[in-house]
């Protein structure tokens, strides 16, 4: 790491379920996406002459703050119910994050959730952040990404043609009651 850089702070995304549905999906069409991304948090966190800030934030939508929702942050990596976070928000945690040492070397998960449940700033969440405590996973979750995608691509593949094969059947048995169009 350089002598002058501190801290990087990185936006990555969700998850460490490489068996999820969608992960295998984005693994499979993305070029291993969900796979690599985890990558470049553990070489992050591998590095001991740098402090990080890692976010995982929701479904990222354009625009500024969302209308009747508050922001919620789960540090340590901690899991949070998927929710819209505008990109604005996302970016001003990024900012904010950079003023509060005890969010150095921490994985936050960043959503919003129904007004009243959070907080209207990253503030007052921010300042109960601690470093990472858990061990997360090491060079086994690409290998499991991996994994997972040559098995679960495979049967999602599978589901769709048995999907489109009796889509197909349907339409060509509704064709002859609709006078052959």
């Amino acid at each position: 790491a350089s002598s002058t850089c501190k801290r990087i702070v990185r936006v990555t995304g969700k998850g460490e379920q490489p068996w999820s549905p969608v992960a295998i999906l984005i693994n499979g069409l993305g070029s291993m996406a969900k796979a690599w991304n985890f990558e470049g948090e553990r070489l992050l966190r591998a590095c001991d002459d740098i402090d990080y800030t890692i976010v995982r934030p929701g479904m990222l939508t354009p625009g500024a703050k969302l209308e009747d929702v508050s922001l919620v942050l789960a540090d340590d990596g901690g899991d949070l119910k998927v929710s819209s976070i505008p990109h604005e928000s996302v970016a001003q945690l990024c900012v904010r994050c950079l003023d509060y040492p005890n969010a150095a070397r921490s994985t936050l998960c960043a959503m919003t959730a129904p007004g009243g449940e959070g907080a209207s700033s990253w503030e007052p969440l921010l300042s109960k952040v601690s470093a990472d405590r858990r061990k997360f996973p090491g060079d086994e979750l690409f290998k499991s990404h991996e994994f997972a995608v040559s098995v679960g691509g495979v049967l999602l593949a599978s589901f769709a043609v048995g999907f489109l094969v009796g889509a197909f059947s349907l339409i060509r048995s509704l064709l002859p009651s609709l006078g052959g169009i």
